[in-house]
């Protein structure tokens, strides 16, 4: 059977989102090719019609992993804040309990080893996604240097996705809570003001 060009590419876009959908809960390498095309009602030979290779689909499948619901929480959280507050309306956000025990967590801290040891395509693609959410939080950032405050940004994801990974492998849920709110009150105050210039 022939399938329209619209239909075949409904289709992409929903394999797209499922693949991200698994990607964040299981792992690249725990998701199987397989079962995935069988949680959506198609065959494992339906894929080769969408794409080359797994890394394909992975490297296709980062934009809308960094578009999922915890970043539209995020940064619709950063809307809503009073003037000034945004950044730290993100890391309210981010370092929370519901994210940590959310079994589809940030790609950042779900993946980032994962995608060490992936081909150069991927981890550019990963990459790329990566930097459009930096973009989006350098520019609630504080300072006149756009640079800046995207290296900033950065190193808030960095630590952020950091504090997530080990509040997410601690056991006992109380200290976890403690270490999370011990992080919020961190970068929060970190982030929120411009860095003190240094006189040279």
């Amino acid at each position: 059977m022939r399938y329209s060009r619209q239909h075949k590419d409904e289709t992409h876009n929903r394999l797209l989102k499922k693949a991200a959908e698994e990607f964040r809960r299981n792992g690249v390498q725990g998701t199987g090719i397989a079962p995935l095309m069988g949680r959506l009602g198609l065959t494992h030979g339906g894929f080769y019609a969408h794409f080359d290779s797994k890394n394909e689909l992975i490297a296709q499948a980062t934009g809308p992993m960094f578009e999922d619901g915890l970043a539209l929480r995020m940064f619709a959280a950063a809307e809503a804040a009073p003037k000034g507050k945004g950044v730290r309306a993100i890391v309210n956000q981010y370092l929370s309990p519901q994210h940590r025990d959310s079994p589809e967590g940030c790609p950042l801290a779900a993946l980032a080893g994962e995608m060490a040891r992936q081909p150069k395509p991927v981890r550019e693609a990963y990459i790329g996604a990566m930097n459009h959410r930096l973009k989006r939080i350098a520019a609630l950032l504080p300072g006149d240097a756009e640079k800046a405050r995207f290296d900033r940004a950065r190193l808030l994801m960095a630590g952020m996705a950091g504090t997530m990974m080990i509040a997410k492998a601690m056991t006992d849920r109380d200290v976890s809570d403690h270490f999370l709110e011990q992080a919020r009150a961190f970068y929060a105050a970190a982030f929120e003001s411009a860095p003190q210039r240094k006189d040279t």
